[in-house]
């Protein structure tokens, strides 16, 4: 469900940006600029953990709320989540991304459904192209699956 007015998210929630190859994933903070709230996230931009307004992290991208939730509070997420602004903490897209670190805010395991699919996708592409050595699209499929990573780490410059 794409979101329209972000002044009906309550604190702690996850929200997700749609950029064009991916989605980033950010917590909607207890803290506003100009009527819309702040946004705790891991960006790739910066490499670590920050807390930016709104229109830094969103854009002019669409959002979505995101179904990843824990159990606790939103004062022990924030917090939880705050914790981390600004340390030591390496964005690295297949290990520790941003998806990885809301999840780690809330209480959750820490994964990302996003890097899991793509990598499933990437073996499926590069399993088709070994047992179907020949047919031309099996080939097309490695290289898309290639080229896909490649403009997904391209792109992730941006956040």
């Amino acid at each position: 469900m794409i979101l329209a007015n972000s002044s009906l998210l309550s604190p702690s929630l996850v929200i997700s940006v749609r950029y064009p190859l991916y989605k980033h994933f950010a917590i909607v903070s207890d803290r506003s600029i100009n009527g819309k709230p702040n946004l705790i996230s891991l960006s790739y931009r910066a490499g670590t953990v920050l807390e930016e307004p709104w229109d830094t992290v969103v854009g002019k991208y669409p959002i979505e709320l995101s179904p990843i939730r824990g159990k606790d509070t939103a004062e022990i997420v924030l917090k939880r989540a705050r914790y981390y602004l600004n340390s030591e903490i390496k964005y690295n897209l297949l290990t520790f991304n941003c998806e990885h670190f809301v999840r780690l805010a809330h209480g959750l395991p820490s994964e990302s459904r996003q890097v899991q699919k793509a990598l499933y996708g990437a073996i499926i592409g590069t399993a088709t192209c070994l047992l179907l050595p020949k047919i031309t699209l099996a080939r097309f499929a490695l290289f898309a699956s290639a080229g896909a990573i490649t403009s997904l780490k391209s792109s992730l410059r941006k956040i």
